[in-house]
């Protein structure tokens, strides 16, 4: 009997540790749609974007619309498109995400001084963040400490 306490103690421990790693590799792709809405002093931007990322969590294509409405009326929408490349170091309770190349496929420059800060920033190259794992259920959240962002639909 005394030996089941440190055991029982010893399998949470691990569990508490490995499993950041263990649901990002096992967890398979992640899709997830998010929208942002921007309101400025000339014109309103809305981002509805879509990241696909694949097993791992390394690899990572991500697009969007942005609609640009401009207080006189017009309207311009700009369709974005990158693959991501990130390196992932797993923490205890998290992992740190910085995002080593960004390939620009069609849309703005990050460095576009209308548009660019408009794009979300994990597309772009030098990006770092510490992400923690939340598990609801059978989804998958991502999001930073006590605040989970992203559902994994997939």
């Amino acid at each position: 009997m005394i030996k089941i306490i440190p055991l029982s103690f010893g399998a949470l421990a691990m569990g508490w540790f490995t499993y950041p790693y263990f649901i990002i590799n096992t967890s398979g792709g992640c899709i997830s749609n998010t929208t942002f809405i921007y309101d400025e002093a000339d014109k309103t931007v809305i981002n509805k974007s879509r990241w696909e990322i694949l097993r791992g969590g390394e690899q990572s294509y991500y697009s969007s619309l942005m609609s640009v409405i401009y207080f006189e009326g017009k309207k311009k929408d700009i369709t974005i498109e990158r693959t991501v490349n990130a390196n992932l170091n797993f923490h205890i309770d998290s992992f740190t995400v910085r995002t080593m190349s960004a390939f620009r496929i069609a849309g703005p420059q990050m460095s576009n001084p209308e548009l660019g800060k408009y794009i979300d920033p994990l597309a772009k190259e030098g990006f770092n963040a510490r992400v923690y794992v939340y598990s609801i259920g059978e989804r998958v959240m991502l999001g930073f400490h006590n605040l989970p962002i992203a559902v994994c639909h997939k």
